[in-house]
């Protein structure tokens, strides 16, 4: 006698019930077995004999904070200098320019110091040349330019940062 539900299967792709019921009890075992283990691992392993990754985010803190802050005041400048794009004025030209090399550079480098990565010193040397090259230029607009000023003194905060990675 044909099931009702099967008339849209093939007989190879019905699934019996005992396969089903094998299915979930196998189910049912992982979930027990991975809550208790769970239950055990919790203070019964110290992760910190293998790894202090609080300690070596915290090393290079100082250096991270001011890449993030550097990234940020540059995406503000950036978006300033499409502004006056949009208004046909390109005398930003020069500053969008340099900020868009910044950017992934100091994206990088808060990367890189979060972990206190082995690479930190030449990305700092990197970072350094790339940062002179936007304060310099945001600084000619720094009078006029609110995000061009915080964007120059984002820079030069992390030029001083990176020169102590360097130190």
């Amino acid at each position: 006698m044909k099931r009702p539900d099967s008339t849209f299967l093939s007989p190879e792709a019905t699934v019996s019930r005992r396969a089903v019921l094998r299915g979930a009890a196998g189910a049912a075992g992982v979930l027990v077995a991975s809550r208790a283990l769970a239950a055990d691992d919790q203070g019964a392993h110290d992760h910190g004999k293998h790894y202090s990754p609080g300690v070596r985010n915290k090393k290079r803190a100082a250096l991270a904070a001011a890449a993030e802050t550097c990234t940020a005041k540059g995406e503000v400048c950036l978006s300033h200098c499409m502004e006056t794009f949009l208004q046909g004025d390109t005398t930003m030209a020069s500053c969008a320019d340099a900020v868009q090399q910044m950017l992934p550079v100091c994206r990088a480098m808060s990367s890189l110091a979060v972990y206190d990565s082995p690479h930190l010193k030449d990305l700092a040397r990197a970072c350094i040349g790339v940062c002179t090259d936007c304060e310099k230029v945001c600084r000619e607009h720094a009078e006029h330019q609110k995000e061009c000023k915080d964007c120059a003194d984002a820079c030069a905060a992390l030029i001083k940062e990176c020169q102590k990675v360097l130190a």
